[in-house]
Order: C-alpha cells, then structure tokens, then sequence
C-alpha cells in the first residue's frame, strides 16, 4: 500500500502528536478540518493507523532493566510455535516478541525492575516452556534511539501513492 503526499504527512504528524485535534493536525497539512477527519478515518479504515496510545517511560514506572532474549525452539513446528505465542501473551515483562532468521527463532524484548527479575523470568518462565530449548540474554546498557514511528519522510516527498 502506497499513501499520497497528504496522507503521509497525516501520518507523520500523528506520529510525532497522536493527540492532536482534526482542526491543529488540518492546520499544519493544509486542510480544514472535514477532509482531514475523512482522510484520517480512511487510513484508519485501510489499516495505515492500527491504533493510538500513551509512550510511556518504562524507567519512571520502577522497570530500570530492558533485555533482548533471543529464544529457540527444540523444533520449529506450528504446534511448537503457538505454544511458544500462548506462552508468551501471559508474560507481561515481555513487551515485544519478532520471529527471525539466523540461529534463534524468536527475538523478545523485556523490561523487569531488577536484573533479579529478569533472572526470574528467564529462568522460571521462558525456560520452562515446554518447547524452549534455548536462550540467550542481552542486557541494555543504555539507549541511543528508539522510536514507534515508521518512516513516511520519503513518501511525503515523493508524491507516491
């Protein structure tokens, strides 16, 4: 799916202020505010926007660690991977889970209060599902970027659709 010069720009602002009103995001693109809702609702209709939420700091919450655990199955089954997946929605530490290539299957993010929760959850909770044979842990030191925004800059400049 491709989106017009208007469209990507909605949704460029939208990533950088999901909580502007139809009137200041119209505003800035060069819309009043009726074709601005229909265009929003549209890309909210197509799928381009799944959904709207608060970026929380995960620190001011008390959860100082984040950890990337790479996980691999003992067989890579359908059957292994939605075990895997029940698993996982149970497990609220564990903020993002992505299939991969390479030597492990799965790479998670986690974030835990202390590195002794993050023990606990590698040791008691991952490992101990049935289909796990292995996991390997990365502590984050600290962090250089992180964003939810996915780029659109090249389609705004561009004129695709």
């Amino acid at each position: 799916m491709t989106l017009d010069r208007v469209d990507a720009r909605i949704v460029a602002e939208l990533q950088a202020e999901g909580r502007l009103s139809v009137v200041e995001l119209g505003e800035r693109i060069g819309l009043t505010g009726t074709p601005c809702a229909r265009r929003v609702k549209q890309l909210e209709q197509r799928g381009v926007i799944v959904g709207y939420a608060a970026i929380v700091d995960p620190v001011k919450l008390g959860l100082k660690v984040q950890a990337f655990i790479q996980v691999k199955l003992e067989r890579h089954t359908d059957s292994n991977v939605e075990a895997f997946e029940r698993a996982l929605a149970a497990i609220e530490q564990v903020v993002s889970c992505h299939a991969t290539t390479g030597e492990y299957d799965f790479m998670l993010q986690a974030t835990t209060p202390d590195l002794e929760a993050l023990s606990t959850l590698v040791l008691k909770q991952l490992l101990k599902i049935p289909c796990v044979r292995d996991v390997h842990s990365s502590i984050v030191l600290d962090t250089m970027k992180q964003s939810l925004r996915v780029p659109v800059g090249h389609l705004a400049q561009t004129g695709r659709r």
